[in-house]
């Protein structure tokens, strides 16, 4: 992989290996990147703090998993992004967890108005995400599953883990230290009849109310010259998904790159 990056121009010039992963390559000048950078980490170790005092919140949710995701995981934060979690709720009642999960995020924001945002970026429930992690995504999926940091529940976020063994195909040396050895996949939740009405009628209102804000966001964003930041949102009764422009265009430039260093093999 080191010698693939170095001696394509192309490759190089957008990426760099920091660790055991291939990362996007930095703009700017050295002293720039590294006070940007250092104002970037402080601002992610005081969304981490957070968010592990909000986490306390979310636990009448009944979620499977919550990790942090999104740039404050990978230890960078600007001043304008959200606190990004992904969470794993239990199947057939995602949308009774994160109507909980919204309206604590909320009040949060109103008794601590200098907290970050908290934007539940990717939820899913359980049957959802065992089969999403169990097939083969990509490179960025790949590097983002590694990177999340799990607040509640670590032993299911090992168990999926363990169930994409795909990701070692983009990131060995990662992925072999991310597994853990000796355990069975724990036995799905199985929901009454009445969780999943109420799962049905809180997703035809909640989930029709995100979707139309989510298009207001979008049409603000448009109207700023924010295009970049115009997201797509993926949902349904056993999920929701946020991903903005800049985020497929990464995912494309991480899958155009591997393919390269395959080829050039």
């Amino acid at each position: 992989m080191v010698d693939a990056v170095a001696s394509d121009p192309l490759l190089s010039s957008k990426f760099e290996l920091r660790g055991d992963y291939l990362a996007e390559r930095r703009a700017g000048s050295e002293g720039d990147d590294i006070e940007a950078e250092s104002r970037s980490r402080m601002r992610a170790v005081s969304n981490m703090e957070y968010a592990a005092r909000f986490v306390r919140l979310l636990r009448p949710a009944r979620f499977r998993m919550v990790a942090v995701s999104g740039s404050t995981s990978y230890g960078s934060a600007s001043r304008s992004q959200d606190l990004d979690l992904f969470c794993v709720a239990p199947a057939g009642a995602l949308w009774r967890s994160l109507t909980w999960g919204l309206i604590m995020a909320r009040a949060s924001g109103i008794f601590s108005p200098r907290s970050p945002s908290v934007c539940f970026s990717c939820i899913m429930d359980e049957r959802y995400a065992r089969s999403t992690f169990s097939k083969a995504q990509g490179p960025l999926f790949a590097r983002d599953a590694l990177e999340t940091k799990v607040l509640m529940g670590h032993d299911f976020h090992r168990f999926l883990m363990k169930t994409a063994r795909w990701i070692s195909s983009f990131y060995p040396v990662a992925y072999g230290r991310s597994r853990s050895s000796g355990d069975e996949l724990p036995p799905e939740d199985r929901p009454s009849a009445l969780e999943r009405v109420l799962n049905l009628f809180m997703f035809a209102t909640a989930g029709r109310y995100l979707t139309l804000k989510s298009a207001l966001l979008n049409r603000k964003l448009m109207a700023t010259g924010r295009s970049w930041d115009v997201f797509d949102v993926r949902c349904d009764e056993d999920h929701l998904i946020y991903e903005s422009r800049r985020y497929v265009s990464m995912r494309r430039r991480y899958e155009e790159s591997f393919a390269s260093v395959e080829a050039g093999r």
